[in-house]
Order: C-alpha cells, then structure tokens, then sequence
C-alpha cells in the first residue's frame, strides 16, 4: 500500500520528524507523497532530495549542522541560549541584521527583518539535490502563505520546479525572517495559517494510507505559571489550527493516522527555538519512538 506523509511546522521541534522518518523506514513503507509546511517541508524536501539508502544520513546532518552544545545543560542555561538565539540569532541559520529591531528606535531607517537567513539558504542548497526532488519517486508538495491574499499555495513537484525558494517561503516567519518573493507574489510560514498541510494530501481520491505529523497536541499539562500558560497557549493555537483542518477536510474513505508529539515533561514556552542538540536529539527520539508504537498498534488492529 502506498502510504502519504504529512509534516507540520514547529521550527526546532520539527527534529521529530526525523525520527518520525527513521521509524517509516525501519517499517519499510512506501512512501510516494509528502506535504510539508514551515519546517515539514524542509524535512520533507531533504527527504526527497536525497538517494534513498542516504535519506537518513541527509536528516541526521541537517540537525547536525543547525544544532550547538550547551554546556552545562539545565533549565536556567536552556532559557539563557533561547533567549540569545532571538535576540542574536542561530549562526548557522540566521544573523542580525541592521537596523533590524532597531527600527523601533526614533529616527531610525527602515527594515523588514530582525534576521537575515543566507547561512540557512546555503544550507539548503547544500543538503538538497534539487533534480532529484524534482524527478524522483516522491511527490513533493511544499505550501506557503501568500502575503496579500491570505491564501494558503501548494508549490508541487510535477506542476511547478521546487528551489530553495518554496523552503525559504514556507519557513518566512514574518518580523523574524523578510518574506520571499516568488513570480511577483510575498509568501510568509505556512503555519501563520495552516500548520498542519493536510489538504495538500487530499486533492486526489486514493486508498493510500496518510500519516499526518503534529509538533503540537491538543491535550496536555497546564502550569498554572507565566511560562505553563505561554507554553499551553502556543501548543494551543497551532493545535487548534490542526483540528480545524481536520474538521473540515472530507474524510470519508480516507486512511488517516494523526501522530502527535507529546512531552509533558517539556512544558518551555520558547521550545521551538531550541536548537540545542540534546533537544533535537531528545524530540527526534521521541518521533521514532511514537511512530513505530503508532504503526505497531496499527498493524495489531488491521
């Protein structure tokens, strides 16, 4: 059976997606088409641009490259490198630029992003063979946001040539990152909208089996803290964006399996800008082991 993958947004969190990979390998699916948003399509871009016996080698040096060490590591330190990260950005993803926050200033000039992303362009273009995500065997279909209509764009191999535009696209969170420019159009993140790309999985009847991948769940502790209620509030507002779109989508005859990262354990409102390797190491753990207990329930209950 042909299985489609759907991998939503969440920035730093989505290293659960690589995991997510590993255990739909292990399981050995056939995947023939994935979504992706924000982040998802990263993913889902290295996916499909990389040989499949080097898929996971592709993932695995991906989180490797936009990763750091912090040492010692604690809740205090955590927060500290969270907090540079927005003020002074990730350097092997985005730099500050000027005046970037500091237009807010009087008198002072204009700007349209606190960061500039060349580091993160590079990086794309070096991880991805862009022929292959074109012409291989995996439909690639990555969405974004336009900027002036409100509209959500599916870009799909097939119809259109992916370039490391659509991702830059897709993953343009505005004020932090400057919004891109395709064919006349300014897109910003899919996930201001839609975080969960669903419908562009569900353009075509087929018996395929859909495997959608949240970074947010609906269901989780509350800390009744500063910090538990921000962390809440955002899992929140993309989970309920994820509901809506399953509510609303026709389902019938459909083949669907949410998978959802879940960790009560991290309850840190500026999670998503983790970008810590043991926080990618421990989401990316936490997304092969809740796939492949996913897909074992599924095989018990067929």
């Amino acid at each position: 059976m042909d299985h489609w993958l759907c991998f939503s947004g969440g920035n730093s969190l989505g290293s659960f997606h690589a995991g997510a990979w590993a255990a739909v390998e292990k399981a050995n699916l056939n995947v023939t088409r994935m979504a992706g948003a924000s982040i998802g399509a990263v993913v889902a871009a290295i996916i499909a641009g990389n040989p499949p016996d080097q898929r996971q080698q592709a993932l695995d040096g991906f989180l490797q490259a936009v990763g750091h060490t912090v040492f010692p590591w604690n809740a205090f330190t955590r927060r500290n490198w969270v907090l540079g990260t927005l003020l002074a950005g990730q350097p092997s993803l985005y730099t500050p630029t000027l005046p970037g926050f500091f237009e807010l200033l009087p008198g002072a000039p204009r700007d349209v992003s606190a960061f500039a992303r060349h580091p993160m362009r590079r990086l794309l273009q070096e991880r991805i063979d862009y022929d292959l995500l074109n012409d291989g065997d995996i439909e690639v279909s990555v969405t974004a946001l336009d900027a002036e209509s409100g509209d959500i764009v599916v870009f799909r191999t097939g119809e259109t040539r992916l370039t490391v535009d659509h991702l830059m696209a897709s993953t343009a969170l505005p004020v932090l990152f400057r919004p891109v420019q395709i064919d006349g159009r300014h897109f910003l993140d899919a996930g201001l909208s839609q975080n969960l790309p669903l419908p562009a999985l569900l353009d075509r009847d087929d018996p395929a089996e859909i495997l959608a991948f949240d970074l947010y769940g609906l269901q989780g502790t509350f800390a009744p803290t500063l910090n538990g209620v921000a962390n809440r509030a955002q899992d929140l507002m993309f989970a309920s964006q994820s509901r809506s779109v399953l509510e609303s989508s026709d389902l019938k005859g459909r083949r669907l399996t949410h998978v959802v990262l879940r960790d009560d354990s991290d309850d840190f409102v500026g999670k998503a800008f983790d970008f810590s390797h043991q926080s990618l190491r421990t989401w990316q753990q936490l997304g092969q082991a809740i796939t492949e207990r996913t897909l074992a329930d599924k095989a018990v209950g067929a």
